[in-house]
């Protein structure tokens, strides 16, 4: 099968076979994402006439549908038996339909339809490969996760996520206006799990702000290409305190009762050549999830052993300034 093309017709009888013979789950989604303005956020009040076109919020992330709960028919008909309540909004819409053949992804547009045993779809003539994404691997800065397990050590790589002030304060208005609204609520229900003493220490609370940007920002409904791949985490905020892993579905869920090995990786300004690393134990203070299940999730973890010179090296990455003793011992004296 070539990549990312259109599946001959022998491939497609192989495929349809499959699917017949061995019902696999199915995740489905939208076909095109829609803007947010166009989506019911939970809660919210809308007219009538305007809640029409609008997409619930629960239609804009992938959803699984287990195989118990799909028949394939021979004329290449999928019916869902007692399909979830989140599949309800695909009713009618144009869908994307990603599943696995031995491991490869695959997907097919169609359109989600009533019949009379329930809800269908029709698998079309055109079935696809899911993309290899092309992912750049230049990074001046990046990180891995480990910790002991057995006889062995398993490792986790985390990138610098795109669009993140990583090593300076976040600002509100790096978040989307149309997720604002979202975000907001999400914060100060952060905020109030402090309060309340229901969560881990915060610090100033900065991190907050690239969180809930994180969190709000709807995930891409796009398949691994090859089942079974380790995602990695990725990084939207660090300081010489804490860093912020963000994961998607599939990422590995770290134990908060885990103690874990932190690696970063810094290629120094001016010369790729030039590294700097640091070494650190690290804890989680906190696991953050959004309101709506979408897979995606963000831990926050506190640096444990830090030495003074990469305390120095961070806080000079963050402010540009030297620590605030070092400034006082290299002054001149009247």
């Amino acid at each position: 099968m070539t990549e990312n093309k259109e599946l001959t017709k022998i491939e497609r009888e192989l495929v349809l076979q499959y699917l017949i013979d061995d019902n696999v789950p199915l995740t489905v989604t939208l076909e095109q994402k829609p803007e947010k303005s166009d989506v019911e956020m939970v809660g919210e009040k809308i007219p009538e006439p305007e809640k029409e076109k609008r997409v619930p919020a629960s239609a804009v992330f992938p959803v699984a549908i287990p195989s118990e709960q799909i028949k394939v028919l021979n004329q290449g008909v999928i019916l869902l038996k007692n399909p979830a309540r989140t599949v309800l909004p695909f009713l009618g819409k144009r869908v994307k339909v990603q599943f696995y053949f031995n491991h490869l992804g695959l997907y097919f547009i169609t359109e989600m339809k009533e019949c009379s045993q329930g809800l269908a779809i029709v698998i079309p003539q055109c079935i696809r490969r899911i993309p290899e994404i092309a992912s750049k691997t230049d990074y001046d800065f990046s990180g891995k996760i480990s910790y002991k397990a057995a006889n062995c050590v398993v490792s986790f790589d985390c990138l610098p996520e795109n669009g993140y002030r990583i090593f300076s304060a976040p600002k509100w208005s790096d978040l989307p206006e149309d997720c604002q609204r979202e975000a907001k609520m999400l914060l100060e229900k952060f905020v109030q799990e402090v309060k309340e003493g229901r969560t881990g220490s915060i610090g100033n609370g900065v991190q907050l702000l690239s969180i809930v940007r994180y969190l709000t920002d709807k995930p891409d409904s796009v398949q691994e290409p090859v089942e079974g791949r380790v995602k990695p985490f990725y990084i939207i905020f660090a300081d010489d305190k804490r860093i912020v892993l963000a994961g998607e579905e599939g990422s590995e869920m770290l134990d908060p009762e885990q103690t874990y090995n932190l690696s970063l990786y810094f290629s120094l300004a001016g010369n790729k050549l030039l590294k700097r690393t640091i070494q650190t134990k690290c804890s989680i203070e906190n696991i953050y999830e959004p309101e709506i299940r979408s897979g995606r999730k963000c831990v926050s973890l506190r640096y444990e052993n830090l030495k003074e010179e990469d305390v120095r090296f961070l806080y000079e990455r963050i402010t540009g300034k030297l620590l605030e003793e070092e400034v006082e011992s290299t002054t001149p004296q009247a």
